[in-house]
């Protein structure tokens, strides 16, 4: 009889053992099926959020806003690189999965090469905001996406951003993510916080400028970078400034190649009689473009760029740009 106990035992310790192997490797094998599912979605998804920045893009005059929202959590990554002739933009994603680790695999990286997107390395939420802008420095150069999923204070800005973000927001018919403050112990908690001309929040920005040529700083995480116009003042306000500096190399690589065309249009237009004596200075601005951070940026780059848009804008006729 003990014998008989005995094999019975074991034939239940055997069946125990099988049975948990077998439901083991049902369960690693669901969570590899599932994260590599995932991973297959997740890569739309990149792709659909690059589509995505496409149909809103600019005129020169235009401005525009849309709320981005994802099936599920989501971590937005933003890859820039200043390799080849106009650098390149990388985006992928990644979902919470809800079973195994906390977030699946990173997807296949969705690469543009006229695409400009600034902001974090890593966005996170199921909502994310996306403010497109155009830059034009003298012509126009490209469209600026900035991508944020936090909420954000602004302390004191220029009249001329609280203004766009009060068009951007319908006069706050919808929520843009940007809340307007006089003061930082009005901003709410557990938002990124953002000065003008003063100290003490998360990122302080002077719009002074430090000399002439500078015209104005954003400082963040212990780094500074410099910007020209409200369309890269927002950028630099919403981007890390690794990501920052190299769109703004990438912006300059296409401002030189655009600058080469215009060259080349007005030594055509001269050829045909029409005076313009803008092909030295156009010259002049490919070699500037050739930069390597952003205050090279504003102070070789954007006096040639003023110079040129205000002397092609006297010009009465044949306008080269």
């Amino acid at each position: 009889m003990n014998k008989k106990g005995i094999e019975f035992g074991f034939s239940w310790i055997f069946a125990i053992i099988a049975g948990a192997v077998i439901l083991f490797s049902a369960i690693y094998i669901t969570t590899k099926l599932i994260g590599t599912e995932r991973r297959v979605s997740d890569t739309l998804v990149a792709a659909e959020l690059d589509n995505l920045l496409h149909p809103i893009e600019t005129n020169l005059e235009d401005s525009k806003y849309v709320t981005i929202r994802f099936v599920d959590e989501t971590r937005v990554f933003n890859d820039c690189s200043t390799i080849g002739v106009f650098g390149k933009q990388q985006i992928s994603t990644a979902s919470k999965l809800g079973i195994g680790d906390e977030w699946g695999v990173q997807s296949v990286r969705k690469t543009s090469f006229n695409k400009y997107v600034f902001s974090r390395e890593v966005e996170e939420g199921k909502e994310m905001h996306a403010i497109v802008k155009p830059f034009e420095m003298p012509f126009k150069i490209a469209d600026l996406s900035i991508l944020y999923g936090e909420e954000y204070c602004f302390v004191n800005p220029p009249s001329s951003i609280e203004d766009e973000i009060g068009d951007l927001s319908g006069n706050g018919a919808q929520n843009v993510g940007v809340n307007i403050s006089s003061s930082l112990s009005d901003c709410p908690q557990n938002v990124e916080t953002v000065c003008f001309n003063i100290i003490g929040c998360d990122i302080n920005v002077n719009t002074l400028g430090s000399n002439t040529n500078i015209q104005g700083s954003v400082s963040k995480s212990g780094e500074t970078v410099y910007y020209y116009g409200d369309s890269l003042l927002l950028a630099a306000i919403f981007s890390e400034p690794e990501i920052y500096e190299c769109q703004i190399s990438r912006l300059m690589k296409r401002a030189g190649e655009l600058g080469a065309v215009y060259s080349r249009k007005a030594v055509y237009l001269e050829g045909s009689g029409c005076s313009n004596n803008l092909v030295q200075d156009l010259q002049g601005f490919v070699i500037a473009s050739a930069i390597n951070d952003s205050s090279e940026f504003v102070q070789r780059v954007v006096p040639l760029a003023d110079d040129l848009e205000e002397r092609n804008g006297n010009i009465a006729k044949c306008k080269v740009f």
